[in-house]
């Protein structure tokens, strides 16, 4: 019997949606540390952010943990590589308001054959303040958070209870008691996490067997007051709203960076890790003062999640697959609606390890794994990677970025340079150009032309001109609305797009060719059969198409968990949902006997997705629709 495979030729088919604008990556992959590693150690790190700064720290399984300071102006690092001690292990990073950097970190004890959790206090330089600071006698789970004020707060236990302790110019000053919880061994293993905004603060720690229904996760929330009398050592902590539990195996199992973030509102996101060892489900949750909890997130591997100042929520999330992961961020506003998704670095996506977000402005560590190097050769290094949401960057100038909303393929032609990189445009589509991404412009410019790459000229120049009102580059630029009037692209021609922002202004140059393609479903059987891509030309078959748009519907639009589709009598055989950066999330083949009445969409983010139904006579229809 014959194998047939639907592959859909599409990339990304979402016309309408405007997203809000965003730089995009300030830097591509950067090295952090001189440290490889194999397959037995790899480099772990840690990291975080403010508006002047970035530090990160990272460790390897046999060289120790290490520090180094960036500006996050220039991206330039301010600071050497810093070695925090010989012992590799946890550690953590802040940086306060002053730009101090605080690293909290497991070490030996001097003169003893134990470990304990020490604190030392860097300047920007990595010039060391003050410290080592003992702060726990154990390396058991503990967190580190810094108040406005500059003091240090540490979560720590002490025997089966956990405390937080106060610093203050890293002198002890006072402790408050959070809560106690069953005995710590490999069986129970205890995780604690906290994140602060202003003087709010949350902490979060699980006990109990791990990937069991015993086990528990406690979620408190303090108005953190630094102001206490010399004669007690009791921090001013004031409960905030009801405490949450739940029980399950859950928060924090492995400890890992970034699975607790608190908005200013105190709502609290927090990763869970569920199922069992070898099959673990990965979820991110909400939780609002009134304790209602909704899933917000899922991902084949472990989620991490940060808050800026202003509430914009960052959440990492696997697209891939096991032992071949694909790491996007995804960026939210304060309520929760998609503003971008942002792509990582090759070098740090299949293995991030931490992010940081303060004003819009986010840095992410990764490991280079060089996936598909000999196992026993494996050289995992650590990169690091900065992005800004914002639409302009303090001290930097204008940035023009811009690509072809619906390419349909890239195709290279002979050039004065060179073999040049041409997108081909169906006609049938719309004409669009993505200038989202670029940043810091108070208008744009756009100039179209048809080019002669052998000679490197304009052969024809169709508009040259700013465009008024004068306002940034947005989503969706139409090229049809600069051509002349009664000029038509012709199939065959070189046409040259260019897009400048400012002011002072900068400019990117794309270019592109169109042909009558149409996008459909290719038929490969086997021995492979001859390529389904006719061109809908004749009235009649244009009429058929717009029967199909006509007859189908959906319904709820917004939609939360079931989206229903009404199609008339029509023959569905195959449907994709597609998010708007052209990711396949799902798809399916439907059989003879199957009628396509509803689809389940519980599982999708918050966003818009377009719906792509492929009717027996292999026609399509896309349809959008938004995932509350």
């Amino acid at each position: 019997m014959k194998t047939k495979k639907y592959i859909f030729l599409f990339l990304m088919l979402l016309g309408s949606f405007t997203l809000s604008n965003a730089q995009g990556q300030l830097t591509g992959g950067v090295q952090t540390t001189s440290l490889s590693a194999s397959i037995s150690h790899w480099v772990f790190s840690t990291s975080d952010s403010n508006r002047s700064y970035y530090a990160i720290a990272s460790w390897r399984g046999i060289s120790g943990n290490y520090l180094k300071i960036y500006d996050a102006s220039t991206f330039n690092a301010t600071s050497p590589q810093v070695q925090i001690s010989t012992y590799p292990d946890f550690t953590r990073v802040r940086i306060d308001n002053s730009n101090n950097v605080y690293v909290l970190y497991h070490d030996k004890v001097s003169g003893k054959n134990s470990y304990a959790t020490f604190l030392k206090k860097y300047n920007v330089n990595g010039t060391l303040i003050a410290g080592p600071l003992m702060v726990s006698d154990n390396t058991q789970a503990t967190d580190i958070e810094v108040a406005p004020n500059g003091d240090v707060l540490i979560t720590r236990t002490n025997g089966n209870s956990l405390y937080l302790y106060m610093y203050r110019n890293m002198i002890f000053k006072g402790y408050k008691y959070i809560g106690s919880f069953s005995s710590i061994s490999n069986t129970s293993p205890f995780a604690v996490q906290t994140d602060m905004k202003g003087y709010k603060l949350v902490i979060a720690y699980s006990y109990g067997n791990a990937y069991s229904n015993s086990r528990k996760l406690e979620i408190k929330r303090y108005n953190y007051i630094p102001t206490f009398s010399n004669f007690s050592y009791n921090l001013n902590l004031t409960s905030v709203g009801v405490n949450y539990l739940e029980y399950g195996s859950g928060i924090n199992y492995r400890n890992n960076n970034n699975v607790v973030a608190l908005r200013n509102n105190w709502e609290v996101f927090y990763a869970v890790e569920l199922g069992t060892y070898t099959s673990p489900i990965h979820q991110l949750r909400k939780i609002t003062i009134a304790n209602l909890v909704s899933s917000f997130s899922n991902s084949n591997s472990s989620i991490m999640v940060d808050i800026d100042i202003h509430d914009k929520l960052l959440v990492s999330r696997n697209i891939g697959t096991s032992g071949s992961e694909n790491n996007v961020l995804s960026l939210y506003t304060d309520n929760d609606t998609l503003i971008e998704v942002f792509t990582p670095d090759t070098t740090i996506k299949n293995h991030l390890t931490s992010l940081s977000i303060y004003d819009c402005e986010f840095v992410i560590t990764g490991i280079d794994r060089k996936l598909g190097d000999n196992p026993n050769n494996h050289t995992y290094e650590s990169f690091h990677q900065l992005f800004n949401c914002k639409d302009c960057r303090p001290n930097m100038g204008a940035t023009a970025v811009a690509s072809f909303r619906y390419p349909y393929q890239v195709v290279q032609v002979p050039s004065y340079y060179g073999d040049l990189d041409v997108t081909e445009l169906c006609l049938e589509d719309d004409l669009l150009v993505n200038g989202s991404l670029s940043s810091c412009e108070t208008g744009y410019f756009v100039e179209l032309s048809e080019f002669d790459p052998l000679s490197w000229t304009d052969v024809n120049l169709l508009h040259s001109g700013w465009v008024y009102p004068l306002t940034q580059a947005p989503n969706n630029i139409n090229i049809v609305e600069f051509l002349p009037s009664g000029y038509h692209l012709r199939p065959g021609k070189i046409y040259r797009f260019k897009l400048a922002v400012g002011n002072p202004w900068d400019s990117v140059t794309i270019f592109f060719k169109v042909s009558c393609c149409h996008r459909e479903i290719v038929v490969i059987d086997n021995p492979p059969t001859k390529e389904k891509n006719s061109i809908v030309s004749s009235k009649e078959e244009k009429k058929d198409v717009k029967e199909i748009i006509d007859k189908i519907r959906i319904s709820p639009n917004p939609a939360k968990d079931i989206l229903y589709v009404n199609i008339n009598k029509q023959k569905i055989v195959a449907y994709q949902v597609v998010d708007i950066k052209g990711e396949v999330i799902s798809s399916k083949k439907l059989s003879g006997k199957d009628d396509l009445k509803s689809i389940t969409i519980n599982q999708l983010e918050k966003g818009v997705y377009l719906l792509v139904l492929l009717d027996k006579n292999g026609r399509k229809n896309s349809i959008k629709f938004i995932k509350e």
